[in-house]
């Protein structure tokens, strides 16, 4: 997995919004075929915060230097890029093996976030929401260690500071959540390491739903 994370200027007000516009902007300067497959491929994800766009993929490709947004009459520069690069095997080492692991993680919901179930939009991030999506979206990208038949029941929200914000793309309004989640972990080293390691993929998968489209960006402590 690959991250780029670019600084960014612009005019005007930032939304959280811009993420879908600057996916939009993205898709319309790659050739064909990269564009499909950026649209395409699950793993793809980004997001855009006020100082910087991340993008997450699995793939190279060009970037330009500012790109359009249409609906916001606005244009964003990328400045100085980083690039971070992370394996399975060097993830699965560091954290089931040579890091020290943590009992609490602090999850930054740092773009509008949200998860879908029972066909209605959920304003309030659960133990079983959030650890389900950052597993399945872990398994999605595993290859050698996939985790199956794996039950959370070793931990719970210990503490929480969030506060709604909406996101719009398509025209359609999506009332989501900033801010952050601490998660208490209890139980064997093992499954501890184990969700420190899924966890901590979030920084790569985003969570929740429409990542692709700038929600759900989260960083992980």
């Amino acid at each position: 997995m690959k991250q780029y994370r670019f600084k960014i200027n612009y005019q005007g007000r930032f939304s959280y919004s811009w993420g879908y516009a600057m996916y939009s902007s993205l898709l319309e300067k790659l050739q064909e075929d990269i564009g499909d497959y950026i649209h395409e491929n699950p793993i793809f994800n980004q997001y855009i915060v006020p100082e910087e766009w991340v993008i997450n993929t699995e793939q190279d490709f060009p970037f330009k230097d500012k790109y359009f947004l249409h609906k916001y009459n606005t244009t964003v520069e990328l400045g100085d890029r980083d690039i971070i690069q992370e394996t399975e095997q060097e993830m699965a080492d560091r954290f089931l093996i040579k890091s020290s692991y943590k009992k609490v993680v602090r999850i930054n919901f740092l773009t509008p976030t949200t998860f879908k179930q029972d066909g209605d939009y959920v304003l309030y991030p659960t133990r079983d929401l959030i650890m389900q999506s950052l597993t399945n979206k872990w398994n999605n990208w595993a290859q050698d260690f996939v985790l199956e038949d794996i039950y959370w029941n070793n931990c719970k929200i210990s503490r929480y500071n969030l506060r709604t914000v909406p996101y719009m793309f398509k025209g359609v309004r999506i009332q989501g959540f900033i801010g952050y989640v601490d998660l208490y972990f209890w139980g064997s080293e093992s499954l501890i390491r184990l969700a420190n390691m899924v966890c901590n993929y979030g920084n790569f998968s985003g969570i929740g739903i429409k990542t692709t489209l700038g929600m759900g960006g989260i960083r992980v402590e």
